[in-house]
């Protein structure tokens, strides 16, 4: 059962206020009690502010994670999600600094040096933790969205195909999946084969991000006929026939052409705006119906070719007249 947003929020509020009490309670109460030396006092006060504040975040996480899934959907609520971690996380090691009572002057002077040494020494996850923060803010892509990454960082084998076939067709040189998860560090994508891609958040925002989650796309079907078959009527019966499969959301938009020929085959190419995201079951839907009136032309054209004595196609019939002279 779904709980609402006023209880998700008193049940929130009512485990931070439960934390605060439980740590003022267990601070005052050790310290009265001298269970705790006063040299390790400062100590004892990080280690507590620090252990309540992750579990405060953590069932904070819990609750707003839940929300989330329930009434805001994965687009927006990766975003709320994600900006919550991060100031979460920052407002905690502020905490802890004040805590310790560390001098403004001091801080600052510490955090310039601290900045140096660790911009040289970690350059690379302070890059991916940048880069993460401004994919944050500008969001190229949102959880649930299926997206192809396009990276120089990472190469691929493309397959190699009969050019009559692809010569024409356009081959992305990417990744393909489910955007997951945009994380700080790293993201994920769950690839169309399967596995779970982590990228690198400096690499990703770097990347061409092309989105598939489109109401509608162009389809290309190919395929190859017997010269036997007269191209003219196909073509025609192909044209009044594939505007009218129900994953064609545009009837004028369907193209039907002789894309190559050769003396013993040519081949025929269909472009049709399709519904959906996916390529492959609007392409297999339109093949299906190229394939019934392919056959239905081959059967016409053995019928033809029978009924012309089994002559091969273009070559014209003998006329009766000759044939009867030949016999006298």
């Amino acid at each position: 059962m779904t709980a609402s947003p006023k209880v998700l929020l008193g049940a929130t509020v009512a485990l931070l206020v439960g934390l605060i009490a439980a740590g003022i309670g267990i601070y005052y109460g050790l310290t009265l009690v001298a269970l705790v030396p006063f040299s390790a006092t400062l100590y004892f006060r990080l280690a507590l502010t620090a252990v309540l504040g992750l579990g405060a975040i953590l069932l904070v996480q819990r609750l707003l994670l839940r929300f989330l899934e329930a009434h805001v959907g994965p687009r927006r609520g990766g975003l709320i999600f994600t900006t919550y971690r991060f100031a979460a996380y920052t407002l905690l090691v502020l905490v802890l600094l004040v805590v310790a009572g560390v001098n403004s002057l001091a801080l600052l002077a510490g955090g310039t040096f601290a900045g140096l040494v660790l911009g040289l020494a970690g350059q690379a996850a302070l890059s991916n933790l940048i880069a993460g923060v401004v994919l944050l803010f500008v969001r190229p892509m949102y959880p649930g969205e299926r997206v192809t990454l396009v990276s120089p960082s990472y190469g691929m084998l493309m397959p190699s195909y009969p050019p009559k076939f692809y010569s024409q067709d356009l081959l992305i040189p990417g990744y393909t999946g489910v955007v997951r998860e945009l994380g700080l560090v790293y993201s994920s994508l769950q690839l169309d084969e399967g596995p779970l891609m982590r990228v690198p958040n400096s690499t990703l925002i770097q990347a061409a991000v092309l989105s598939h989650d489109v109401p509608d796309r162009w389809v290309r079907v190919k395929y190859e006929i017997p010269a036997e078959v007269d191209p003219a009527p196909l073509l025609r019966s192909l044209q009044e026939t594939i505007p009218r499969n129900p994953w064609v959301v545009r009837p004028d938009s369907v193209r039907v052409l002789v894309n190559q020929a050769t003396a013993s085959a040519y081949v025929i190419s269909i472009d049709a705006r399709c519904r959906g995201s996916l390529e492959e079951p609007p392409r297999s839907a339109l093949l299906v119906e190229v394939m019934g009136l392919v056959a239905g032309s081959k059967e016409e054209a053995a019928r033809r070719s029978m009924g012309t004595g089994g002559a091969a196609p273009g070559t014209p019939a003998p006329r009766a007249g000759r044939s009867s002279a030949a016999a006298k």
